[in-house]
């Protein structure tokens, strides 16, 4: 089987952790499998008081012990975590960049490397910030040794495929309390949720809805039920919805970023809808068989996300194309991103031509008033 197919699968099995948090260690295993890992480990933190909500970790347990128990705090790095791009993979050598001056002659003289890194011939990670909201940080690393290649450019990229999907089940997967993971009926957990959710087909008819979502349906403030199809009263935040969904049925490989975090209402961001696909799941947690996606409305925390960040959700733009979109809308020509972005004007025009595909717009005229035209009711007050 190719690489792109491995991870295909993988997307699968990420996604079928979801309901059921005991098989991420499996998923886990074979996400470092895939990219020659020795170590890995993915986790959510509780910023506001430094508790771990979740955490799964594949490897050797003696030489994981170190990092979990002594060394996961001392990263003379930590405070580039905050200006990694979501999704991005990152290696020591981008974390040096990001950080600055000094930093890599601090993590040279660490503890960590000193006591943990080097007697244990390590050499290098992927990490990838794969949660970040006001109160949780979520983060995918691969630890990678001195007998592996050295991390290419296409293991990144085809890392890059598959972190959002992860992004998508850690995201929702967070919504879920731990005891509610373990119910053995997908409708139960979904019940006891008291955020909305909704089971939805492919043409936004409502198989199900739980407490919360009824709730809301009937208060008609941010969604109804129009002859059983589910609406959302914010035009935009319909569309988008209405494509993951849509998208996630026919391949939701090719769903990757779009569906996450997505802006519900207009004025003050209050509440996102994460989607995630249902077709491909097993029939147990599906609720019904015609069951296309599951919308989940969440709080979107309590700092409103940034203007280009709730676009970026609400078409599905990958990080690479968010900054070429920021740089449209800020007037600037394509030889301008070009230069800008330290790539080749061909590089910008293909980038161009899928955020045009995406958003529905045609030309860099279009996109920039479209994004003037949403910019008002995402900013906050």
């Amino acid at each position: 089987m190719s690489s792109l197919g491995r991870i295909n699968d993988l997307v699968g099995t990420v996604y079928d952790c979801i309901p059921d948090g005991d098989l991420w260690q499996g998923a886990l295993e074979q996400i470092k499998h895939e990219w020659s890992g020795c170590l890995a480990t993915l986790g959510v933190i509780d910023t506001a008081n430094y508790e771990t909500r979740f955490s799964v970790s594949s490897g050797d347990p003696e030489l994981l012990a170190p990092l979990v128990n002594r060394y996961g705090n001392e990263l003379s790095f930590f405070s580039a975590i905050g200006k990694m791009e979501i999704d991005v993979p990152h290696t020591i050598e981008s974390i040096y960049a990001i950080e600055g001056p000094g930093t890599r002659e601090a993590w040279l003289s660490s503890a960590i490397v000193n006591e943990w890194v080097k007697p244990n011939a390590l050499d290098d990670f992927f990490w990838v910030p794969v949660l970040r909201q006001s109160t949780r940080v979520g983060n995918l690393v691969v630890i990678t040794d001195l007998k592996r290649h050295q991390i290419s450019k296409e293991e990144m990229d085809r890392l890059s495929l598959l972190a959002p999907h992860v992004r998508r089940a850690v995201t929702i997967g967070d919504l879920f309390a731990a005891e509610t993971r373990r119910a053995e009926i997908f409708a139960e957990i979904l019940e006891a949720l008291a955020i909305p959710v909704f089971v939805v087909a492919d043409g936004m008819e409502v198989l199900f809805a739980n407490a919360a979502g009824e709730e809301l349906l009937r208060a008609e403030t941010s969604g109804r039920a129009i002859n059983g199809r589910l609406t959302l009263t914010w035009q935009p935040a319909d569309a988008a919805v209405q494509r993951a969904v849509n998208k996630g049925k026919r391949d939701e490989f090719s769903l990757g970023s779009a569906g996450i975090g997505m802006p519900v209402t207009s004025g003050r961001l209050s509440a996102v809808a994460h989607v995630l696909p249902l077709a491909r799941r097993d029939p147990s947690v599906r609720v019904s068989q015609d069951a296309a996606a599951a919308i989940f409305i969440a709080e979107a925390g309590v700092s409103p996300a940034p203007v280009m960040d709730a676009i970026a959700a609400l078409f599905g733009l990958t990080a690479a194309e968010k900054r070429i979109a920021t740089r449209v809308a800020q007037g600037h020509t394509r030889q301008e991103i070009a230069q800008a972005s330290n790539v080749s004007a061909g590089t910008v025009k293909s980038q161009l031509s899928a955020i045009f595909d995406k958003t529905g717009t045609t030309d860099q005229r279009a996109l920039e008033n479209l994004i003037r035209e949403l910019t008002p009711p995402i900013r906050a007050k």
